[in-house]
């Protein structure tokens, strides 16, 4: 009982960090099993990477549209339970039926729904928190990692207790509680912020340099974790009721760095920590095609959990320190949403190509090669970043 006050004194709700271990528990027990699942019951690579690249059109056209929606009504709140539903719906598809075609509505309601709900819920755990006087994020973003972890490390049990079809059950009612749970944030602001007066305000140049490099650098995460589990199971002998328990790993590596980069953040220039996250997630990448062993691959691990969260926080405050207030938004979604989008889009069914075809091996060396392009581009443009805010060292 005294742990769980001092958690609630420390990040000002325990329903917060309930949200964040559920909302990322349904994705960590279904995720790990999806491809493997599609693999099963006939799925090529290269179509399960068209699919991915059709679910990033559907991401790139509607988010857009139901942000704005949300933004117009003010109905954040309303539209992440939106979210965690449809990816509810989608597990359910999965556990009940065998249809071709309803699998693939499945697939691509979930690619709609998992990005744009982790992102929406960032934002707004990250307003509730400023509101509440805490600039915690990364200690809040642990606690994602966290239920990831914990929910995948469970879902091998489950697996062997009752297949996919649980599996995937267990995954919608977890997103189900994530539902009740967000009503943690407000249904609506007392009141809509007023835009600033005078002109609009023009980009920095240096968003432009990070929105090209997180068009690499999503080439290579996204491709790489999509087909992840399957070089699990097809070429590193993991046994299906063990997928989960290495997904488990996979983010609980995750779990202290984030605290760790949390506090190294305001002491290194943030370019310079999203730099070297980029780096350490190119050889993770590229030694994944290569890895002879499990428990080298359990090293790799290691090397990851340090690497993402240094990426994905500096990510994060970078754009927010070289944005105008008035076009912070916009900017975190070009980042967030659009560049990712748009690189599945056209790299996807490519990726899968070369998965079938080449095998893990070139596959991987090509998602890190993409990272590393990535890499390159933020160091050519450099010295484009300005800060906007002081505070932040870009």
């Amino acid at each position: 009982m005294s742990a769980l006050l001092a958690l609630r004194n420390h990040f000002g709700s325990a329903r917060l960090i309930a949200l964040q271990l559920f909302s990322t528990a349904g994705l960590g027990m279904v995720y790990p099993y999806i491809n493997l699942y599609l693999t099963e019951i006939g799925f090529s690579g290269a179509l399960i990477g068209t699919l991915a690249s059709v679910g990033a059109v559907l991401t790139l056209v509607l988010t857009p549209l139901l942000n704005s929606i949300a933004d117009r009504l003010l109905l954040h709140r309303r539209l992440l339970m939106l979210y965690f539903g449809g990816f509810a719906l989608a597990s359910i598809i999965f556990a009940t039926t065998h249809s071709y075609a309803l699998i693939i509505v499945a697939v691509l309601l979930f690619r709609l729904t998992t990005g744009p709900s982790m992102t929406l819920g960032a934002q707004l755990t990250l307003s509730l928190l400023l509101r509440r006087g805490k600039t915690i994020f990364g200690g809040m973003r642990s606690f994602s990692a966290l239920g990831f972890a914990c929910a995948s490390a469970l879902a091998g049990s489950v697996f062997a207790l009752g297949g996919y079809a649980l599996t995937f059950t267990v995954g919608a009612i977890l997103s189900l509680v994530s539902v009740q749970l967000s009503t943690i944030f407000p249904a609506k602001p007392k009141e809509k912020s007023k835009p600033e007066a005078g002109p609009k305000q023009p980009r920095n140049r240096g968003i432009y340099v990070l929105a090209a490099s997180q068009f690499f650098v999503a080439m290579c995460t996204h491709n790489a974790f999509a087909f992840l589990f399957i070089h699990l199971s097809q070429n590193l002998g993991v046994d299906n009721m063990h997928i989960g328990l290495w997904a488990a790993l996979l983010a609980l590596v995750e779990f202290p760095f984030y605290y760790l980069t949390d506090a190294l953040l305001p002491r290194v220039r943030l370019r310079i920590t999203y730099i070297f996250g980029i780096i350490g997630i190119a050889l993770t990448t590229l030694g994944l095609g290569i890895v002879p062993s499990l428990p080298l691959l359990l090293l790799l691990f290691v090397v990851r959990g340090m690497s993402w969260p240094a990426y994905q926080l500096s990510c994060y405050r970078l754009m927010n320190a070289i944005s105008h207030p008035r076009n912070a938004a916009t900017n975190q979604a070009i980042v967030q949403v659009t560049m990712p989008g748009i690189a599945l889009l056209l790299t996807g069914s490519l990726y899968g190509w070369a998965y079938d075809h080449f095998g893990a091996g070139l596959f991987y060396a090509l998602c890190a090669l993409a990272a590393a392009i990535g890499v390159c581009i933020v160091i050519a443009g450099f010295r484009l970043f300005d800060a906007r805010q002081p505070q932040e060292r870009v």
